[in-house]
């Protein structure tokens, strides 16, 4: 049974694990290991992401299969896109599931959650970042009615990749 929660400090390394396992399986055939491992190195590195845990505004959210960690969904504010859409947004920073808990509607709970917690929060907008060539995570995105305004840079270690950003009005 599959239960959305918000997570506990301690569970910080088990989230960890999903997203440089998922990051993996997503993307290990589209970048080079040395990239790859750059990124980890300082994406999601334990400090960093306990320092996440804390940062002001942000929220986490665990998808559990009894006690193990299959899934998590990011949010933050962000002035990032304040030029675009005004100060009122929240972003989904991340959203994860593990290659073997696909298919079990994970996504779509913790997605409902995301939006569900950005309405309690009354922005008016909530936005993403999503690589060009995701075109898996796009559909995805799309169905929820996430549409593309804009795109920046991504550095994946050192390879400059182009990101999509795309918005929903809540």
């Amino acid at each position: 049974m599959i239960r959305i929660e918000e997570a506990r400090f301690d569970q910080v390394p088990a989230m960890r694990q999903v997203a440089i396992a998922s990051y993996t399986d997503t993307f290990a055939d589209s970048n080079t290991p040395e990239n790859l491992q750059a990124f980890f190195e300082s994406t999601y590195n334990q400090p960093q992401l306990e320092r996440e845990f804390y940062e002001a505004g942000s929220k986490l959210f665990l998808a559990l299969d009894e006690s193990d960690v299959v899934g998590f969904v990011r949010l933050r504010l962000s002035n990032e896109v304040a030029s675009y859409l005004g100060n009122n947004t929240i972003e989904l920073q991340r959203l994860y599931v593990l290659t073997s808990a696909q298919g079990k509607s994970i996504g779509k709970r913790l997605m409902e959650k995301a939006l569900d917690y950005a309405i309690t929060q009354q922005v008016e907008w909530i936005w993403l970042g999503v690589w060009e060539k995701n075109y898996k995570a796009q559909q995805f995105y799309a169905r929820y009615g996430f549409e593309r305004f804009s795109e920046h840079t991504f550095w994946m270690g050192d390879d400059p990749q182009v990101d999509w950003l795309l918005r929903k009005k809540l």
